[in-house]
């Protein structure tokens, strides 16, 4: 099986002949998620309060205790870590390989972020995400596949792999405004600006018949885009309630 990744999601080819259908292991270590149960709750706050302005919704959506993916919009490099942070569970996201570097990358390692390189076939980051899926945990993707206008209009087809071969739901995040209070360029969060993150229902994908095929898994990733612009365009709609 080869992969084609861009930053955090990650295409795929046919897998070579021979490859199993779906996911067959667990066989990456077991990530100890104690720093998340330990710390989160803290920072939390300190994000949500003091550096920021941060309002939740919909955390009543969130399952806790079946395998998912946390699919958002991306238009600011908060999007991935406040989908982390904000989430009651503990989630690890596909982060490119690229921000492995210095203090960055010790924090991304010890949160258990899944690093992906971007510029080669990289199957243990795919075999990692699966895994983890495979023991009942969640992984978070940005499905654009880079960061842009985060409006949903093309993502790839990464999410619809993962999804139909770690048989799992994927749950709509919205994080309206973060490009406002991070813009490109800006070194430091704007408190002026007021951040929501926005949990949405999640929702089932429909396994092909063949869920190697390109075509059918083209198809899926079309159907869970349309889902995640639906939740994003009611979630900009809603003037927001929920304090953080």
């Amino acid at each position: 099986m080869r992969a084609v990744v861009e930053r955090d999601d990650v295409t795929t080819p046919e897998p070579a002949p021979g490859a199993g259908l779906l996911h067959r292991g667990a066989a990456s270590p077991v990530y100890n998620d104690l720093p998340h149960r330990v710390l989160k709750p803290g920072v939390r706050k300190i994000i949500n309060r003091l550096i920021m302005r941060v309002t939740l919704e919909g955390l009543e959506h969130v399952p806790v205790d079946e395998p998912l993916i946390f699919a958002g919009n991306h238009s600011s490099w908060l999007d991935g870590p406040l989908v982390v942070i904000e989430s009651p569970r503990t989630v690890r996201c596909l982060v490119k390989s690229e921000m492995y570097i210095r203090i960055v990358g010790r924090l991304l390692l010890i949160s258990g972020q899944i690093p992906i390189d971007r510029g080669r076939p990289d199957r243990e980051a795919l075999h990692t995400a699966l895994d983890e899926l495979s023991r009942g945990g969640a992984i978070g993707v940005f499905p654009e596949g880079t960061r842009g206008s985060g409006e949903m209009a093309a993502v790839q087809h990464g999410i619809a792999y993962l999804a139909v071969h770690g048989r799992c739901r994927v749950l709509p995040v919205a994080c309206i405004n973060t490009g406002d209070a991070l813009p490109k360029g800006a070194r430091w969060p704007r408190r002026s600006v007021q951040v929501r993150v926005v949990f949405g229902k999640p929702f089932e994908v429909d396994v092909p018949a063949n869920p190697r095929s390109r075509r059918a898994l083209a198809a899926v990733a079309e159907d869970i885009r349309v889902r995640l612009l639906d939740h994003l365009e009611t979630a900009r709609a809603s003037p927001g309630e929920s304090a953080a």
